[in-house]
């Protein structure tokens, strides 16, 4: 039982101790990349579903009134819209 409990200890351990440089203690760039990559498209269908309610909230507007119409396109689908809003709003967010 013992043997079982300190390969588990050492096995957490090199889990915990994977990922840092030895030097360090900094996380590799690679890695960094990847959860910057995640939590960007994570926020970003977080963003869309949000802006996907509030476009269709909006379309009982007229379209002159609408907030977020883009005035030279021509029709534009909610997903579009609530796309082109989250590509607006959220490098915003990873700015500093």
């Amino acid at each position: 039982m013992a043997e079982q409990d300190l390969r588990a200890a050492q096995g957490s351990e090199e889990m915990l101790n994977s990922g840092l440089s030895s030097s360090s203690g900094a996380l590799p760039s690679a890695q960094v990349r990847r959860s910057d990559r995640r939590d960007y498209r994570l926020l970003h269908a977080l963003a869309v579903g949000c802006f996907f309610v509030v476009s269709l909230a909006t379309r009982l507007l007229p379209r002159s009134l609408r907030p977020f119409a883009c005035a030279a396109s021509g029709p534009e689908s909610c997903l579009a819209e609530a796309r082109r809003m989250a590509d607006a709003v959220i490098p915003y967010a990873f700015e500093w």
